[in-house]
């Protein structure tokens, strides 16, 4: 009976010893879970902002955009913006002072101008800015053209190429041109002029951009129509277009 009552008390002190044992070690173990994985952030472009400035030089005038951001987009446009402005004051300074000592100071014909637009347009993977230029040198009317820089999320500038499946080139040009002709903006009759229309290539969809539901196609002034249809920005669905995309 004393032999049974020790085993006994020693079988206890083992288990109490054993819970001790465990819940001390549990307590003060060092084992961290690991991280749940977090989801990716979807990278983000920088922020551009877009301003405007008035240029009164000694033989022209304008107003011009000024596109600020840490961003290779802001770099382009504003490289773009000097370069045509510094070729417009070339010919302004070369033309105009002749034609004030001909015409009169005064003369609508030495009134040269440039101004130059700018615009953001985003989709969920692209961004592009997009700048209107119209200059006027004498004569009716000025004129417009577009120059457009696309691109993708890492900050890499992208060419229509990057978006449109290769072999697809012409397939899709040959659609943009149907849908073109088609195109009644207001009343029923078409503002482009057919044989303009007929001689556009791949190549002269240069300048574009894209929304999350829209490809942007930018025909500069007389690209596509007479000079009162101006410039034009020529939308086309994405769902229209979809199978000749990457």
């Amino acid at each position: 009976m004393k032999k049974k009552l020790i085993i006994s008390l020693a079988l206890l002190v083992i288990i109490v010893l054993g819970i001790w044992y465990y819940k001390s070690h549990k307590n003060n173990s060092s084992y961290v879970a690991p991280e749940t994985p977090q989801e990716e952030q979807k990278q983000t472009l920088p922020k551009l902002s877009i301003e405007t400035k008035d240029i009164k030089e000694e033989n022209f005038t304008g107003k011009v955009a000024v596109v600020s951001g840490d961003s290779v987009l802001a770099e382009k446009a504003n490289a773009y913006i000097e370069s045509a402005i510094a070729d417009f004051k070339k010919q302004a300074d070369t033309d105009v002072p002749a034609m004030r000592k001909e015409f009169g100071a005064d003369s609508p014909t030495a009134q040269y101008e440039i101004d130059i637009d700018a615009k953001d347009v985003k989709s969920s993977e692209t961004e592009s800015i997009v700048l209107l230029v119209y200059t006027y040198t004498g004569g009716a009317h000025g004129s417009s053209v577009y120059k457009v820089f696309t691109v993708d999320a890492d900050s890499k500038i992208m060419s229509l190429s990057s978006i449109v499946k290769a072999g697809q080139e012409k397939a899709f040009t040959e659609f943009v041109k149907k849908e073109l002709l088609k195109w009644k903006p207001s009343g029923d009759v078409s503002p482009v002029f057919p044989e303009d229309v007929d001689a556009l290539t791949f190549n002269s969809f240069g300048n574009w951009a894209l929304t999350d539901t829209t490809l942007i196609i930018y025909f500069d002034q007389y690209a596509v129509g007479p000079g009162a249809l101006g410039a034009v920005p020529f939308s086309i669905s994405l769902d229209k277009i979809k199978n000749f995309l990457n």
